[in-house]
């Protein structure tokens, strides 16, 4: 039986072993990092929206008078734009079998 380990040879890696298991497991996984990413993306918009369009009459206080409320509701519309960027990320390594940002772009971002 082949090592899953990749061998050298002149320079070149080569991948000599290749397991389905993994890739459906992978693919499964993906799937569901999707479906939540989805669903954050649609609480953090329905947050922004209620609170955008909530309004009691012209003449009482309205949400954007306080801090605490205009933080709340930058925080969601921020969440939104983010959970739709990883969304998009999410499809794209679900379609293409392959990551949006090579892995040395990615251990560089996270160690920042």
């Amino acid at each position: 039986m082949r090592s899953p380990q990749p061998h050298r040879s002149g320079g070149d890696i080569q991948q000599h072993f290749h397991s389905t298991v993994s890739v459906q497991k992978l693919k499964r996984f993906n799937s569901l990092i999707l479906i939540f990413r989805f669903a954050a993306f649609c609480f953090s918009l329905a947050s922004a929206v209620f609170m955008l369009t909530n309004s009691r009459g012209s003449d009482s206080l309205h949400w954007y008078n306080f801090d605490a409320f205009r933080y709340v509701f930058i925080a969601n519309a921020i969440v939104a734009i983010y959970s739709l960027f990883e969304m998009a990320a999410s499809v794209w390594e679900i379609s293409r079998n392959a990551t949006l940002f090579p892995e040395i772009c990615q251990v560089w971002c996270l160690r920042t």
